[in-house]
């Protein structure tokens, strides 16, 4: 196969990177509520981070936005070559008692994916509490590469009860609700171990970017 079915090949497995990306939308809601008053400019993350260079994804639908309620959102694929990997990023100013942070687990499983394996990433000298879940996801003859994690003012935590145990602090301590998803998902299109490859290097890429947006 040429260079061009190649990068067209890998084009559309990164649109069933997109599609899971927004079952995490849906499932990962933290609604506005009484704590806030503060914004992150996710539009600060660069579309060239190192060797990979971002286009803007599909807007969600209508319906998806309205069920998110996010403040912000930013979703783009990224390439770097042939390989694609989709950023997504959910931002929400507050967030209101009953309504909390869900494991994207939680959808999986409604939309037809299942979670083969699981176990979280450090991510040494990114920051504090750097850390993310990876999954490995299948669906038919799909499968991807999920990294996922909560950041939290500046940290990024892969547990979900850690994250509400520091949203819960920042709230007492510093009034701030505000909290953000960040996922990252590859498709597989050869081995699984190039796809966590090359999910890990590019996430090393941006979390600098995206743990810079709390400062």
């Amino acid at each position: 196969m040429g260079a061009q079915g190649g990068r067209s090949m890998n084009t559309r497995r990164a649109a069933v990177a997109l599609a899971l990306l927004a079952c995490a939308a849906v499932a990962t809601r933290i609604a506005p509520g009484d704590a806030g008053g503060h914004d992150i400019a996710l539009a600060n993350v660069p579309y060239t981070i190192g060797t990979w260079n971002g286009t803007d994804a599909a807007p969600l639908d209508a319906e998806t936005e309205r069920t998110l309620a996010a403040d912000a959102v930013l979703n783009r694929t990224y390439l770097a070559g042939n390989e694609a990997v989709g950023l997504y990023i959910a931002y929400y100013r507050a967030q209101r008692p009953g309504v909390s942070v869900h494991s994207p687990l939680h959808c999986l499983p409604g939309t037809g994916w299942e979670a083969e394996d699981a176990r979280t990433i450090d991510f040494a000298g990114a920051g504090a509490d750097s850390q993310m879940k990876r999954l490995i996801v299948r669906k038919n003859l799909n499968r991807a590469v999920v990294l996922y994690g909560y950041s939290v003012q500046g940290r990024l935590i892969a547990d979900e009860m850690l994250s509400k145990l520091w949203l819960l602090r920042d709230r007492i301590q510093r009034g701030r609700g505000d909290a953000a998803l960040v996922r990252v998902v590859v498709p597989v299109t050869g081995t699984i171990e190039a796809a966590e490859r090359r999910g890990l290097a590019f996430t090393r890429d941006f979390l600098p970017y995206v743990l810079q947006l709390w400062s």
